[in-house]
């Protein structure tokens, strides 16, 4: 009984200490879901052209089950990021509040409005308090 409960006590304390340790540098994802998703990421530049702010989108990043991938990576340079992400065999979508051009094959989109040939996804804005390393988790 007593090799139970300190073997219980080191697993508990190698848990805390894993979920305590700082993210690396950059601002990671990970699929906790039991499919495949596609990710796109966003950045609102803060610059405009005149009609507007403008944002750069990009996508489609695949992450497998219970996989992470960074997104951006290095020192986070902004307080806020952009993320949508989508599972298409089941149709799930894990979306914000955040209007962003996409497309439905890989892209680089930099604009402030949707051309006729884009579409839009409403992402979600993840405050990163300009952190070093991040991890933002799509969950099931």
């Amino acid at each position: 009984m007593k090799f139970v409960l300190i073997a219980l006590f080191f697993f508990v304390l190698g848990a805390y200490s894993h979920a305590q340790s700082p993210s690396p540098s950059g601002f990671r994802a990970c699929n906790l879901s039991n499919n495949e998703i596609e990710v796109a990421k966003a950045l609102d530049t803060g610059v405009s052209d005149g009609n507007g702010r403008i944002v750069i989108s990009e996508g489609w990043y695949k992450l497998p089950p219970n996989a992470c991938a960074f997104l951006w990576t290095g020192p986070l340079q902004y307080d806020r990021y952009l993320v949508y992400a989508q599972d298409k065999s089941t149709g799930r979508e894990w979306a914000g509040s955040v209007p962003v051009c996409v497309s439905p094959q890989a892209f680089t989109i930099r604009a402030t409005d949707c051309g006729a040939q884009f579409q839009r996804r409403f992402f979600t804005p993840v405050d990163t308090r300009r952190q070093n390393g991040w991890t933002h988790n799509f969950t099931p």
